[in-house]
């Protein structure tokens, strides 16, 4: 009889524990704590922006708040002394690039070239989750609005394409699951890869560029319709290819 009760007691006991013991974190959890990365988050490193056959190597600082991103592009040396950029791109309500070296490039209209559907989608991670949370755990992935975005088994996301623009955006990771490069591939094969030097998951504060007010007189508006993104983009990289040497 007594060995029965200690039987018993011991069964309790175990159970108790096993009830007890904190649990793994859910599905939805893993989810969140890998989208909230993409939300917010300040980073520098080093780019290499190609086409074709040009290719130039530059350091860059890239950061987002939500729904805004700002990406610059520096001629060299550390990033607090670098000077002013190469290259500066701002995301948000409206699309904005400034470059002093090919000035040109600041009347081009970016706006259906950039990833914006994307950045909106990864602006709020809770209603992001609230709303389709369950089909991304399902599938390990979201199609949306013409934006596919894939994650792995663990919720790092993969990749994301947007078919209108023909824009995709591979992630690459090290060992230990840190984002490591992002790959950025569109129409035409214009490249950017981004090498991560690091990362820091804040809410930096993003400084906008000013909003692009097209005013042009007709010559000028017939001069920019045999300007393409390509055409521009080759002067910018053979120009500083050049002063590399």
């Amino acid at each position: 009889m007594k060995k029965a009760l200690i039987a018993v007691l011991i069964i309790t006991a175990i159970i108790i524990s096993a009830c007890a013991a904190p649990k793994g974190k859910s599905e939805e959890e893993k989810l969140r704590q890998q989208l909230k990365k993409w939300e917010s988050f300040d980073s520098q490193g080093i780019a290499e922006v190609s086409y074709k056959s040009l290719a130039i190597r530059k350091m860059f600082s890239a950061a987002k708040n939500g729904s805004q991103l700002r990406f610059d592009l520096f001629d060299g040396g550390l990033l607090g002394s670098a000077g002013e950029p190469l290259l500066t791109m701002y995301l948000g309500d409206y699309v904005a690039v400034k470059s002093p070296f090919i000035p040109m490039l600041e009347l081009l209209d970016f706006t259906h070239t950039a990833p914006l559907q994307s950045l909106k989608l990864s602006a709020n991670t809770d209603s992001l989750i609230a709303l389709y949370g369950e089909r991304i755990i399902k599938n390990k992935k979201l199609e949306l609005n013409g934006v596919t975005i894939n994650f792995n088994k663990d919720y790092l996301l993969d990749s994301i394409s947007e078919k209108e623009n023909q824009t995709r955006i591979q992630a690459l990771y090290n060992s230990r699951g840190d984002l490591s490069e992002l790959v950025v591939t569109s129409i035409d094969n214009i490249a950017l890869r981004m090498s991560f030097d690091k990362i820091e998951y804040v809410q930096p504060q993003i400084i906008p560029l000013p909003k692009p007010e097209l005013s042009f007189t007709e010559d000028t508006l017939k001069g920019l319709n045999n300007l393409n993104l390509e055409s521009l983009l080759k002067e910018f990289l053979q120009y500083k290819k050049e002063g590399q040497k």
